[in-house]
């Protein structure tokens, strides 16, 4: 007799259970030897026991005769519809576990109702008059480009980008199934602690880049300008003829800068 087999039904959802949360099978043995104060299963036999529940969806060993049962039946279709539609971020394994349906037969389910994987988009986060001012920058800009066709190239675009520390969505691994993309958008902090890296552009080139190591102040912001981008911008054009361009960043509109 194996030793999964000696497993209660209750032990073995328990495993499988631990393993959706730890994917490691040594701590899956401590967790069931604190739990049930005796020998935990084996690596090997833990891994079984989890493959068997990806393949069948059950924990239970396989009946040796008779055909295999087909789990893709309305009424679980109909389970698997409901389970995403009501919570559509939820992960395969996490849904395979709460419906008793091993992966592949979840994923087969799932192809047959066009669930399909989206990935959210990442924006930052736009005031209520973000659409108005940005028609009315457009409507200046090309205004100005009409009487001077020479203007574009007096300009100096600078931004930032912001490598975070911490708080980062990874988009990859933040999965949401539905028949149609539901446009899932996650709003982030523009000033989130991290090293940033700051740059500018214009007809020249690119300029930069320069680098901040704690999160961007006036007072940092206007010591990057006074020993860093002014002496550069002198070097290389008139300051008296450029436009110097950045975002609405607090620190951009500091009273000392």
């Amino acid at each position: 007799m194996s030793e999964s087999s000696r497993l209660s039904t209750s032990e073995r959802i328990e495993i499988v259970k631990w393993y959706a949360m730890y994917q490691n099978a040594g701590e899956i043995a401590r967790q069931f030897q604190q739990c049930y104060d005796r020998t935990p299963p084996t690596r090997k036999n833990i891994l079984n026991l989890v493959r068997k529940f990806d393949e069948t969806g059950s924990v239970e060993d396989e009946s040796r005769s008779g055909s295999p049962r087909s789990v893709s039946t309305d009424e679980n279709k109909e389970r698997v519809r409901a389970a995403f539609e009501e919570s559509p971020g939820t992960s395969l394994r996490r849904a395979s576990l709460d419906l008793n349906l091993s992966k592949s037969s979840l994923q087969r389910m799932m192809k047959k109702l066009g669930l399909k994987p989206y990935h959210p988009q990442l924006l930052h986060a736009l005031s209520d008059d973000d659409l108005d001012r940005r028609c009315e920058f457009a409507d200046i800009f090309l205004k100005l480009v009409a009487e001077d066709s020479s203007f574009p190239d007096q300009i100096v675009w600078t931004d930032e980008a912001t490598f975070k520390l911490n708080g980062y969505v990874n988009r990859h691994n933040c999965v949401y199934y539905a028949t149609e993309n539901p446009h899932i958008i996650i709003t982030q902090e523009i000033n989130a602690p991290g090293i940033i890296v700051w740059a500018r552009i214009w007809s020249g080139g690119l300029i930069g880049p320069f680098f901040f190591r704690d999160t961007v102040t006036g007072r940092s912001y206007l010591e990057m300008l006074d020993e860093e981008i002014v002496p550069d911008f002198e070097y290389q054009m008139n300051l008296g003829e450029i436009f110097y361009m950045h975002d609405g960043a607090p620190a951009h509109y500091h009273e000392s800068v």
